[in-house]
């Protein structure tokens, strides 16, 4: 069965299963760094809440000799899961009072992303976007959230100066940071094995790991580590979730970094989680970012 076929089928038959006070329809929803998925809306008649099924994987394994029925059957319990496992109402997001408290705020990439900005109210950082979503909880299948678009803002009444403050207050309250170092982090995940690894790297996230490279912008974070490590940092753009943070005495080869960077992107980050082949140096003594520049041979720690 061919793919469109596949998705035609599916949305034929979960409308039989659902009856008619269903509205299904199949349109595809634009992700990180160009790329996109298809997904199957449902909207119950009167409702303005529609879940959305990604259907992608689910043509993979009707490739692999998964049965059309047993697929329906999971995509319907999902569809029903995520209306009664949901901690908020989403109703309530009609209402601007309601969601100014779980406005955040997560980092992609400007130029990869160019297409999908055009239609996102964003800030631009450097060579990134700051872009707005709302975080409606989490539960055992992971994180609720909901992209900002300028549909929701006009419906709220709120321009892009109000949402971008709201972000910047909620988000490190919703996504608190936290900066391990390597030989910790290694130490986590196998804690037989030895806690240090000789290379002066941090890890920087959130506590949850997800859309942690916001965590860039807590410039209080930065600020405290800095001043810990007595010195400026290098920050590298390990994916949308995380950076590493590298103290800078004056000795780090910025080209060098940034080759690494791009490198491991290539072979190692999924193409949706990549956030930049840049690398950003952080100042000790302003508090602010920039991209680091790009020369041959070690360079001195950057002045103010």
């Amino acid at each position: 069965m061919l793919y469109h076929t596949f998705l035609s089928a599916v949305r034929q038959q979960m409308e039989k299963r659902l009856g008619d006070g269903y509205v299904l329809t199949i349109h595809r929803i634009p992700r990180n760094n160009g790329l996109s998925l298809d997904g199957l809306s449902i909207c119950e008649k009167g409702s303005r809440v529609a879940p959305t099924l990604y259907l992608n994987s689910c043509y993979q394994r009707f490739q692999n000799g998964t049965p059309l029925e047993q697929l329906l059957d999971e995509l319907l319990s999902l569809y029903r899961q995520s209306l009664a496992n949901n901690p908020f109402d989403l109703n309530l997001l009609e209402q601007a009072e309601s969601v100014r408290p779980r406005v955040a705020y997560r980092l992609i990439n400007a130029q990869s992303n160019r297409e999908l900005l055009k239609t996102l109210p964003h800030i631009p950082v450097l060579d990134l976007a700051k872009v707005f979503y709302l975080d409606l909880g989490a539960d055992e299948r992971g994180a609720m959230t909901v992209r900002i678009t300028g549909a929701h803002l006009a419906h709220w009444g709120m321009d892009l100066e109000t949402l971008s403050h709201l972000a910047d207050e909620n988000t490190p309250r919703l996504f608190p940071a936290r900066i391990l170092s390597i030989g910790e982090a290694l130490g986590e995940l196998l804690p037989s094995g030895g806690r240090e690894t000789g290379h002066p790297l941090y890890i920087l996230s959130n506590q949850n790991g997800l859309s942690g490279a916001a965590c860039m912008l807590y410039t209080d974070i930065l600020k405290d580590f800095a001043d810990r490590m007595k010195a400026n940092l290098v920050v590298l753009p390990s994916s949308i979730h995380e950076v590493l943070l590298l103290p800078d005495r004056g000795d780090q080869n910025y080209e060098e970094l940034c080759r690494t960077v791009a490198s491991i992107n290539r072979s190692e980050v999924d193409p949706e989680e990549r956030l930049s082949n840049n690398v950003y140096l952080f100042s000790r003594s302003t508090g602010r970012l920039r991209i680091a520049p790009v020369v041959t041979g070690p360079l001195q720690a950057f002045s103010d």
